[in-house]
């Protein structure tokens, strides 16, 4: 039989579960007595101060090894200790499974190779070592480096996971019943940049709740990370969790894009101490649910038909509602599907996105918002052939801007397109308003049936600039209306002064933005927020797209001048 040599320690470490007779003292508790070892107390301390967690597998009897430990001063340095009579591979197991950690990062200490090779036998892959040989050496293996936590913040942290394994236990309840009563609350952090060492870390060493396993080890791919950061349109955010037994800290990280065709997902990790709390399921949720290579193995499933509704977000612990539980409504083009992710999960959005047909439905719509509500346009075959919006998304618009608590408007696409027709009515020339984007059209227009049908049935309105300003200003003003007294109603600005297409197009941003203004200083809840002031120089992606850190501050923007006093902030 293998002697189970300190050599064979191979994978980072973070647990070490010890073995008392023989193993952690000398001698046996239950015949002659035991001596300390000085060597070994200081070994459990300092593995703890790394933030290597520290257990115990003992036939012994637990009142008496507890009292000893006590004594010795470490009784409270161990976690999910076992100390009983029964067999020591399956009850290594369960441990094991309790604490969420795999075998692959957990070692094992005992003086006897039965016991030891039990314990493989449960438990593949577990890192075994002869506690006959010198142990003295295992603070020096990069193994057991860990990092300072000489504040002890993940042995908090575990003693919270025992504490509330000891009463659901007692409690009787199904685990999901658990759940329900333990008032789980999560707090998304957007403003990352200072918390990069953790990002780091939960990239690097998790594994079982690590979905796209695509690590940072080395100085390149730290810089692909970093780069990926500052990509246009990229959405990260770290994930901190707190009940009512205890905080468990920063235990996810992701890293999505978002675009009208879909969501990307780069990374989606997570700690294990929060395995089984249903963490990792609701943040996908909170994604709207992106499909995805799942890269495995992994300690559970994504459910497409789960819900999650045991988890609440929280703008900040102990804040009681937070302020993300405002019903907001955002419309406007893909650079709110970015905003929108800093502005809570209470949200009716109305944003660039495809349709069944893979087409793109654009929001930012003069005619979305000033047609009549009438059945006429509600039974336009015209409408549900070639607008992608349909008249219950326009009533649905209707109802969420009564119900707002707050209002996004992004809507400069709607000045300069050419594409803007009317349709419908009794009239020649059409009743109705409504803009084709380019790319929809192109795609309408490879079927001789709908391009015969598009000619005959849609007018195409050519109109000066100051006409095409009132429209989008009477789409504000339908906004307005319809808005409850005390609302605030925020419009984006065109961006003018960053970037070649502002360049390009810079009179027609300015006199955009100068309408945006009237209407803001004439409406009294009106706010205009100035992008080219309010972002710095490297926060512009291009003329019409920011940085993570640029839709990160427009949110920002508009989270900090909520409510009536809304107009002096912004000033």
């Amino acid at each position: 039989m293998s002697k189970h040599p300190i050599s064979n320690i191979s994978n980072p470490v973070k647990v070490v579960i010890w073995d008392l007779d023989e193993t952690f003292w000398n001698g046996t508790l239950s015949e002659e007595g035991i001596t300390p070892v000085a060597k070994h107390i200081e070994i459990v301390r300092a593995l703890v101060d790394r933030g290597i967690m520290c257990s115990i597998c003992s036939k012994n009897d637990f009142e008496t090894a507890k009292a000893k430990l006590e004594e010795l001063g470490v009784w409270d340095m161990f976690v999910f200790p076992h100390i009983d009579w029964t067999p020591k591979g399956q009850a290594i197991n369960t441990m094991l499974e309790r604490m969420g950690l795999r075998a692959e990062n957990a070692l094992f200490l005992d003086d006897n190779h039965l016991n030891l090779e039990e314990a493989l036998f449960f438990n593949e892959g577990i890192m075994c070592v002869d506690a006959n040989l010198d142990l003295t050496g295992l603070l020096d293996l990069p193994q057991l480096k860990g990092k300072d936590d000489r504040a002890h913040s993940r042995l908090k942290q575990y003693r919270v996971m025992e504490g509330k394994f000891a009463e659901m236990k007692s409690s009787g309840l199904s685990n999901e019943d658990f759940l329900r009563q333990s008032d789980i609350q999560i707090r998304i952090i957007t403003d990352i940049d200072d918390k990069m060492d953790r990002v780091l870390e939960l990239l690097n060493r998790t594994n079982q709740l690590n979905f796209t396993k695509v690590r940072a080890n080395t100085e390149k791919e730290r810089d692909d990370l970093e780069k990926l950061l500052r990509t246009s349109g990229m959405h990260a955010g770290l994930v901190h969790v707190k009940d009512r037994y205890g905080d468990y800290g920063i235990v996810g990280f992701f890293c999505v894009r978002t675009k009208f065709s879909g969501t990307t997902v780069h990374h989606f990790a997570f700690s294990c101490r929060t395995l089984n709390m249903g963490v990792e399921q609701w943040v996908w949720q909170y994604l709207n649910k992106p499909e995805f290579k799942v890269v495995g193995p992994v300690s559970g499933d994504l459910d497409p038909d789960k819900t999650v509704d045991w988890i609440t977000e929280v703008a900040d612990f102990g804040a009681g509602a937070p302020e993300d539980q405002k019903r907001l409504v955002l419309v406007g083009g893909c650079d709110l599907l970015q905003v929108s992710f800093y502005c809570g999960t209470n949200r009716d959005e109305f944003v660039n996105k495809q349709d069944d047909m893979g087409l793109l439905v654009r929001y930012d719509d003069v005619g979305f918002f000033i047609n009549p509500r009438d059945m006429e346009l509600k039974h336009s075959r015209t409408l549900r052939n070639f607008m992608g919006w349909s008249f219950d998304d326009m009533k649905n618009l209707d109802a969420s801007l009564k119900e707002a608590d707050l209002i996004l408007l992004s809507m400069y696409f709607s000045v300069p397109s050419d594409n803007l027709f009317t349709f419908g009515g009794q009239e020649f020339g059409g009743k109705y308003w409504g803009t084709v984007p380019p790319r929809r059209l192109k795609q309408l227009m490879k079927d001789p049936d709908l391009a015969l049908r598009f000619a005959k049935e849609m007018f195409h309105r050519r109109l000066p600039l100051e006409d095409r300003l009132a429209l989008t200003r009477q789409a504000f003003a339908h906004a307005y209306g319809l808005k409850q007294p005390g609302v605030p109603l925020f419009i984006l600005s065109a961006v003018a002064e960053h970037g070649q297409q502002a360049e390009r197009t810079r009179d027609m941003r300015l006199a955009f933005n100068a309408m945006c203004r009237d209407f803001c200083a004439s409406h009294s809840e009106a706010v205009f927020v100035d992008i080219d002031t309010l972002l710095e120089p490297d926060e512009f992606a291009d003329s019409d797209h920011y940085t993570r850190t640029g839709y990160f501050k427009i949110a920002e923007f508009v989270n900090k001048n909520l409510g009536a006093d809304a107009k002096v902030k912004a000033a």
